[in-house]
């Protein structure tokens, strides 16, 4: 698979907290693969120690207990709380004096950023499923595809996109034999086992292919709580419509990705386009919210200086959405 060298060197620049963070995702990822994601819905509001979180996530004695040692110790040590601004006695206004590459902020921006292109991956496949009037062929790659529901085509789409994401991410580099006996110790977490452990999980069972997109998306989501807690702020997530619509709540819905993407996949393949036109409505409303909700913590996290674009990332993603 071909390295972006943009993506490289945009990345090389947060690489220590950038690491920190995804081994964070991939921990939560693990835990949520047979436990619910309420029991940790609530606890970055604790602001937890170490010991506790490594207590919750059941890591007591596993070598993945000394990753959310350095998160909670080492990364979320350096996040320091957005200040807030009272105007005229009314309104308060959260502040801070960032940019996406400053040391008290890049683990909010990274995490942020991991959150988005998530859900990019999701609206790039519907945006391309669109733009050929639905026709799912677009997707078939080859013959050899047994299952062409919308479904599958859409995990095989977002699996393949987020593996490639994590390579871009993860690059295989050479390395001194002094470094290769360092990394020779099954305690040590390599790009390899990360890339193990988060992205060469395949599913054929479509049940467990719509888990595996949530677990990804929560995992996300309460690492990036984790790390705005320690700002101080609980509710990052809302739109600019104001507090009607819970984003936090949305982009984890089972109304949402869970129930509309089976639905709009059997009303297509049923040929029930009455249906799959309701269906795909509501679904893009969903996703727009939950990136402009994105959106809205990223311009919090970096008071005001990140405006993105609803399609636009943090950082460099490459040829991430680039026909090969």
């Amino acid at each position: 698979m071909p390295e972006n060298i943009e993506i490289l060197n945009d990345i090389s620049k947060i690489f220590i907290p950038f690491r920190s963070v995804l081994e964070m995702e991939t921990i939560t990822s693990t835990f949520l693969e047979t436990l619910n994601y309420d029991r940790l819905k609530e606890v970055p509001k604790t602001q937890p120690s170490s010991d506790k979180l490594i207590s919750i996530l059941k890591l007591k004695d596993n070598p993945l207990a000394k990753s959310v040692d350095y998160f909670i110790n080492t990364v979320l040590a350096k996040v320091k709380p957005i200040v807030m601004y009272a105007r005229d006695h009314h309104d308060i206004n959260r502040r801070g004096n960032v940019i996406p590459y400053i040391k008290t902020r890049i683990s909010i921006f990274f995490a942020l950023h991991r959150l988005k292109v998530k859900f990019l991956i999701i609206k790039n496949f519907f945006d391309k499923l669109q733009a050929h009037y639905f026709n799912k062929d677009v997707f078939l790659e080859n013959d050899s595809i047994n299952d062409k529901s919308l479904l599958s085509l859409f995990y095989e789409y977002y699996y393949k996109k987020n593996l490639m994401n994590l390579h871009l991410m993860l690059p295989k580099s050479k390395k001194s034999k002094r470094v290769v006996q360092l990394l020779n110790n099954r305690d040590t977490i390599t790009n390899e086992k990360l890339l193990n452990m988060v992205g060469k999980k395949y599913y054929n069972n479509k049940n467990e292919q719509i888990k595996f997109i949530m677990r990804e998306i929560k995992a996300s989501l309460f690492t990036c709580k984790l790390i705005f807690a320690r700002m101080d702020v609980f509710k990052p997530f809302i739109t600019k419509r104001g507090g009607s619509i819970n984003i936090e709540e949305l982009m984890i819905s089972n109304d949402f990705i869970p129930e509309l993407i089976p639905a709009m996949s059997e009303s297509l393949d049923e040929e029930n386009y009455k249906a799959f036109e309701n269906y795909y409505r509501a679904f893009r409303f969903m996703l727009r919210n939950s990136l402009e909700g994105i959106n809205y913590a990223i311009s919090l996290a970096s008071d005001g200086q990140l405006s993105l674009d609803l399609e636009e990332p943090i950082y460099t993603i490459g040829n991430l959405f680039e026909e090969l």
